[in-house]
């Protein structure tokens, strides 16, 4: 029988700590594995049952690339709200009955747009005056009024005040007939006996197409409804052209030399008329209206 001699103390108190240390080892691993096995655990509970939650764009990978983020859905109903409402445009034309200096007559007008708008306008009127006119001849005149054109308002502030600009046709002129004073014309300072006179007749006329400017308030087609305008301008009307004419009658013409004097005597006449309405060359013009806008 071998008998086997005892460790040292020394050697047993190595190994019972070597004993010891494996073991805490153990259970520092198996709390380790524990809690592994508890972390490992949560991530596949929460992939199979997610919770609902609104989708957020994915912060970028640590290679640089950016992921893709996921698109807002489309309020059509928010975005019509929030959108400014578009400035309505719209055309109108109106139609005013007007009176003035030119007569009674009508405008027809369209908006181009709240600064612009473009107008037709007419008026007339006749009248009816016994004078001398600047002559030796006393004469029943007949004053016809007439003008037409077309003409463009600037609306700079975009409401009622107005600026204007166009062409009209002047059609305004006097027409007269001589009349004898005591039974005798006077042509230049010369009687002639109103049974050697035929006819004695002048006119004033400024029929052409002539230059308007003018300011005035109140915009026709501006809007729908009625309006009230108001126009004060000034026609270049420009020279008239002035013409008197005196006929002998039968008894004149048997009067040696009176038809020849007449003549001469109704162009005399006729020079200082010319020089006279050679003055008028701006014709003024003011008008109110009335109307209403379709």
């Amino acid at each position: 029988m071998r008998l086997i001699a005892p460790r040292s103390t020394k050697h047993l108190s190595s190994s019972n700590a070597h004993a010891h240390s494996a073991g805490s080892a153990r259970w520092v691993f198996m709390a380790a594995f524990l809690m592994g096995a508890t972390v490992s655990i949560v991530p596949v509970v929460q992939a199979a049952d997610p919770v609902p939650t609104a989708q957020t764009p994915v912060p970028a990978a640590s290679t640089g690339t950016a992921a893709p983020a996921t698109a807002a859905p489309a309020t059509p109903a928010l975005d019509a709200l929030a959108a400014p409402p578009a400035p309505a445009r719209s055309t109108h034309v109106g139609l005013a009955l007007t009176g003035g200096l030119s007569g009674l007559g009508a405008d027809l007008g369209i908006n181009i747009n709240e600064y612009l708008g473009v107008r037709a306008t007419v008026a007339g009127f006749n009248y009816s005056h016994n004078g001398n006119y600047g002559t030796s001849v006393g004469w029943d005149a007949k004053l016809k009024l007439f003008q037409a054109g077309l003409l463009l308002d600037v609306y700079p502030f975009a409401g009622g005040f107005h600026l204007t600009a166009g062409a009209v046709n002047d059609g305004n002129k006097f027409t007269l007939t001589g009349q004898p004073s005591g039974g005798n014309f006077t042509f230049n300072g010369n009687t002639y006996a109103a049974a050697n006179v035929g006819s004695a007749s002048a006119s004033v006329d400024w029929s052409k197409t002539v230059p308007y400017l003018g300011l005035g308030f109140g915009n026709l087609s501006g809007s729908s409804g009625f309006h009230f305008t108001t126009d004060l301008g000034v026609l270049f009307s420009g020279s008239a052209n002035a013409q008197i004419t005196a006929t002998c009658s039968t008894a004149g013409q048997a009067v040696p030399g009176l038809c020849a004097q007449l003549a001469t005597d109704a162009q005399a006449e006729q020079t200082k008329l010319q020089n006279d309405v050679h003055k008028l060359n701006v014709w003024p013009v003011f008008r109110i209206g009335i109307g209403y806008a379709f």
